[in-house]
């Protein structure tokens, strides 16, 4: 059985979006009931979802509008009349997808990178979640808007003369559309996509290395935020198409289901890697510890020195995330997903000054 190239973009986007929409419910369902809060990277990533869902819907309509013709017909003129207005679809869906394809990545980025802010309390890693934020948002306005005004008149981007005029100077026209050749923005705006995947990669990675926990926290935290190398692996693979696609317009037309492809696995493997290490707060301990077995020890405060405070205040807005459950610290008790990312002893007892936690008997002793 022969199954069109574009149908198998279809399905597959199909398919990896509804994973992506599964996901980022249950990503709500664990900020919002089981931390209490939802916040911008939420909201951001919604909204890349919803452009996803768009790129989808134009990936059909791209599947629909090229089966009606075959590259082949474009170099015979008596042919072209009968493929033109589904030529004229194509050029139209594939004009649009360009623009929602790099706004759904920008807004995928911009989640991650507003996680990162929210998390960030040392300088230095604030200042660079900023400025990548600034550069994801500057670079893709400027691609965007190169990609709306391609040609002079940007409805000369979906003319089938224009188009056709590629193959053997289709005559027609006085004077020629005033478009520039589009391949190389789309080559350079795969650079610094992948670029940007990178750098948001490693960005957090000097900062969890650099927490005075265990060796094995520390890998499992990096572990979790390196779940992003398969948007980057994605984002490779789909560069490496669109050189090909880029070479002529026959290969345009070979390779174009198979950018298509590598576009949805790109922007949903984004998606994805970026959610799920929410869900790790669905296999957090319902059963909470009664106070009745509690102690609190109230005691002098411990005199810590300035770059000590700064570096434990560093450590837990780091790890805050990560210890949290229905919107409660659990620094002594059970972390919300034990044993794999635990609180260590020292932020269980630094984090509130001199407060300890134990669980022997209930009784407040006073120490003056």
């Amino acid at each position: 059985m022969y199954l069109r190239s574009g149908f198998i973009v279809v399905i597959v986007g199909i398919t990896l979006t509804s994973m992506s929409t599964l996901i980022v419910l249950l990503r709500y369902f664990c900020r919002y009931f089981r931390m209490g809060s939802v916040g911008v990277t939420d909201h951001l990533m919604f909204v890349a979802l919803l452009l996803t869902w768009g790129t989808t819907t134009i990936n059909y309509f791209q599947d629909i509008t090229s089966s009606k013709f075959r590259p082949s017909q474009f170099r015979f003129p008596e042919k072209r009349p009968m493929i033109e207005a589904a030529l004229r679809g194509t050029l139209i869906t594939w004009y649009l997808y360009r623009i929602m394809y790099g706004i759904a990545l920008c807004f995928c980025k911009l989640s991650i990178l507003y996680f990162y802010r929210a998390i960030a309390s040392h300088a230095t890693f604030r200042r660079m979640v900023n400025y990548t934020i600034c550069f994801v948002c500057l670079y893709t306005f400027a691609s965007t808007i190169a990609s709306i005004f391609q040609c002079e008149n940007p409805a000369d981007s979906w003319s089938t003369t224009a188009f056709l005029s590629q193959f053997d100077g289709v005559k027609g026209r006085t004077k020629p559309p005033k478009c520039y050749d589009p391949t190389r923005l789309y080559l350079f705006s795969a650079c610094i996509s992948l670029f940007t995947d990178v750098v948001i990669l490693l960005l957090p990675i000097p900062t969890l290395l650099g927490l005075r926990v265990p060796m094995s926290k520390r890998l499992a935290l990096i572990g979790i935020f390196s779940v992003g190398l398969l948007a980057i692996v994605a984002s490779c693979v789909r560069m490496w198409v669109m050189a090909l696609w880029a070479q002529s317009p026959d290969k345009s037309a070979q390779f174009g289901a198979d950018l298509l492809l590598w576009g949805q696995v790109e922007t949903n493997a984004g998606i994805i890697s970026a959610s799920i290490p929410f869900l790790r707060l669905l296999f957090g301990r319902r059963d909470k510890e009664p106070d009745e077995k509690r102690r609190i020890v109230v005691g002098p405060p411990k005199q810590i020195t300035p770059n000590e405070k700064d570096e434990k205040a560093t450590q837990i807005e780091t790890l805050k995330f990560f210890t949290q459950k229905d919107g409660v610290d659990h620094d002594g008790g059970s972390p919300a997903w034990d044993p794999f990312i635990t609180v260590p002893a020292s932020l269980s007892s630094g984090s509130r000054g001199s407060v300890l936690l134990g669980t022997e008997v209930a009784k407040v002793h006073v120490t003056v």
